[in-house]
């Protein structure tokens, strides 16, 4: 063979998503003689999967077994057969037939530039584009069997479709003969320019995607039904409806595959419950679902951390949580090889760090002073990098009024509220709210001052207890459902965690000492509210800036809404802390995601 076979190669290079597990087997041929050859030395029982630019194909993050055959610039030829015949092989990219069609003088092919893919690829989806489709000017294909043979057939041996194209035969697209008519080439160049500005202005062209994504319903535009239901800019993990077009899922942040699958499913579910259309998808989903978070190497260079001071303490309530969480922190570092060194914070983080040579911080300060945007903007003074969010993530996510605020300005639903300031504001509280209610200061973690009320007395007293805290003081309409948390990490939620406790709710004794509160990872919900569940927290997070890693608290009430609680941008490390918990059942144990979460103070 003279073509390229590469071993458990991955295949994200080889699609236009950039994302998908490892091919068994890819070969590249040389030519059309050399893959008919490959293909005849193949076992009868081998797997083939053919893949040109990569366009409309979604790999999954568990790769595909068997045999990939990539024909990108390898099945290359095209020519003018005779007078508006032209010969095109399956690895031509269709904007290069439609060119040379009108080089040609020959008319009917120009929809072709707006297809993102091959030859291969158009044939086998009857991809359209612009009112024209592919096989309206087919008159012949060439086609290739799982034994190497090659053979001639006819539009009339397949059943064409609205993007689809059924064969009785186990076989593949090697060439077609397209069959055009005669016009004029200045003509032809110009409509082409004009519909590649029209796919430019219209289409995402700039950001990984695979073209459209679902087929339009008759008589009606998917993009006008997903655009209806608000979710342009949804996002799942780091795969987002695009903003320019809502046929378009993209990936902007290092997406898996399955995220892009979950947004699919997400989309359609969404579509199908609130406007009764099924959408069906154009793209081809091929291999084993694999939902992959990336592990720490543990033989990475270290190197590049430097010295890391782990910041622990504090003069909040957190304070004792914190040791705990920064002892467990500093341990996991040492274990891993990284020069840290432990340094409890009791007062000034600048009199702490005086005379200490600091290349970087991980900063598991809990609470006031450490997770309200006050240190995070000493060391930024200071130039000293470190873990978790900034300065204005870090003071908004403290406050948890200001938090729902800014949720509620941006769509999300989380509790009603009342601010208490004093004795006068009950019975206005109570005629909003009603009871049972749960009154909360503002600027505390860890449910530190958190009671719940059932009558204007025990209002009164949780109104008195909570202001002992110095901050602001509200009360919020008690949420009767299940209570789950979601971690996040570098902008992917980790697996959901659903929470139980015995307490009223979920206290401070419940979080830290209690041994009968239950913790529930797998979370008990069905694929795709736990999808849902997911996406809300990734969501709920960039509308306040949250950077590295957070852990965000939400209830599905009785009547299966989603009730938004708050988030925490320091979360516990310790041994009843969530984050660490959520992270071993994505596959992470404590010591990698220590790691990942130092990484976070590289950017």
């Amino acid at each position: 063979m003279r073509g390229q076979l590469l071993f458990n190669e991955k295949l994200a290079k080889y699609t236009s998503w950039r994302v998908g597990g490892c091919a068994e087997r890819l070969y590249i041929p040389y030519n059309k003689q050399d893959l008919c050859e490959f293909v005849a030395t193949l076992p009868e029982a081998e797997s083939l999967f053919w893949i040109g630019l990569g366009s409309n194909l979604l790999v999954r993050d568990g790769g595909i077994s068997g045999t990939v055959i990539n024909t990108k610039g390898r099945l290359k030829e095209m020519r003018l057969v005779e007078d508006r015949l032209v010969y095109v092989e399956a690895g031509v990219p269709c904007a290069h037939v439609a060119r040379f069609c009108a080089e040609q003088g020959l008319i009917g092919a120009e929809f072709l530039a707006g297809i993102p893919g091959t030859m291969g690829g158009a044939l086998k989806m009857n991809a359209g584009a612009f009112g024209g489709d592919t096989w309206s000017i087919v008159k012949q294909v060439e086609m290739i069997n799982g034994g190497g043979q090659v053979n001639n057939r006819y539009p009339v041996d397949f059943i064409v479709s609205y993007r689809s194209v059924k064969s009785m035969n186990q076989e593949w697209f090697l060439s077609c003969h397209l069959q055009l008519q005669t016009g004029d080439t200045t003509t032809s160049q110009k409509k082409i320019k004009s519909l590649l500005e029209h796919r430019s202005n219209t289409q995402p062209t700039n950001q990984p995607s695979c073209g459209s994504v679902f087929k339009n319903p008759e008589g009606d535009y998917a993009a006008r039904l997903i655009e209806k239901l608000g979710l342009k800019g949804f996002a799942i993990g780091g795969a987002s409806v695009s903003e320019k077009h809502a046929n378009f899922i993209v990936n902007t942040d290092n997406a898996s595959a399955a995220d892009i699958e979950d947004l699919i499913h997400f989309v359609q579910k969404q579509v199908k419950e609130q406007l009764g259309v099924e959408l069906q998808t154009e793209v081809c989903m091929v291999g084993e679902r694999v939902k992959q978070i990336p592990i720490c190497d543990t033989q990475q260079n270290l190197e590049k951390f430097g010295r890391v001071a782990v910041l622990m303490g504090g003069a909040a309530a957190e304070r004792p949580v914190s040791l705990k969480s920064g002892a467990a922190v500093y341990d996991a570092l040492k274990r891993k090889g990284v020069d840290a060194i432990a340094i409890d914070v009791t007062g000034s983080v600048i009199d702490a760090l005086a005379g200490i040579k600091i290349d970087r911080i991980f900063n598991i300060i809990h609470g006031r002073g450490g997770e309200d945007g006050v240190l995070q903007g000493v060391l930024q003074v200071m130039e000293i990098p470190y873990t978790g969010s900034g300065l204005m993530a870090s003071a908004l996510t403290m406050d948890k009024l200001r938090t729902k605020l800014c949720w509620q300005g941006f769509g999300l639903i989380t509790p009603q509220w009342f601010l208490l300031q004093s004795d006068n504001d009950l019975d206005a509280c109570i005629e909003k709210l009603g009871f049972p209610v749960i009154v909360k200061p503002a600027q505390e973690g860890s449910s530190i001052g958190m009671s719940k009320a059932n009558s204007r007395d025990e209002l009164h007293k949780a109104l008195h207890d909570a202001l002992a805290y110095n901050c602001d003081v509200y009360a919020e309409r008690w949420v009767t459902g299940k209570e789950y948390t979601v971690a996040l990490l570098n902008g992917e939620a980790l697996p959901v965690i659903r929470l139980e406790t015995p307490n009223a709710f979920y206290d401070y004794e419940a979080k830290y000492n209690a041994t009968t509160t239950q913790y529930h990872c797998p979370s008990g919900l069905n694929e795709e509210q736990e999808a849902f569940l997911r996406a809300l927290a990734v969501k709920a997070s960039k509308v306040l800036g949250v950077e590295g890693w957070a852990r965000l608290d939400v209830f599905i009430d009785d009547a299966g809404q989603y009730q938004l609680i708050e988030i925490n941008t320091v979360p516990g490390m310790t041994d009843h802390s969530l984050v660490p918990m959520a992270a071993k059942q994505a596959g992470i144990e404590f010591d990698d995601l220590v790691l990942r979460v130092l990484e976070t103070s590289l950017g």
